[in-house]
Formats: structure tokens, sequence, C-alpha cells
């Protein structure tokens, strides 16, 4: 789900019992929607790879 804050785009959802919830960084709906879609991926990457740790994903 995506919701604005003080103009900018905010992330919150939830992604196998772990909530995520982060800032964009975009005033663009449409620019916080691909943030938000590249999060999304890259946690079911992390997920089927088995990383449990964001930092070795980069």
């Amino acid at each position: 789900m995506l919701y604005k804050r003080k103009q900018v785009y905010w992330i919150d959802t939830v992604y196998k019992d772990k909530r995520i919830k982060e800032c964009t960084g975009s005033k663009s709906k449409k620019k916080a929607e691909e943030y938000a879609s590249r999060v999304m991926r890259d946690l079911m990457i992390q997920d089927r790879l088995g990383f449990k740790d964001s930092s070795k994903f980069s």
C-alpha cells in the first residue's frame, strides 16, 4: 500500500509476516509505485535465494 505523507509517498505493507514501512523518497506516485515494486521484487528474490540480510543482496 502506498500513502502520501507531507508530499512524499511511503510504502506500508507486509511480506511473509515482516512489515515493510519506508519512505520512497518520491513526490511522484508513478515513481513511488515503481520503487515499491522493486522493493517487493527484491524481497521475493532474497527469499527465494535464502538471503537473510538485505546487505548481502545488492
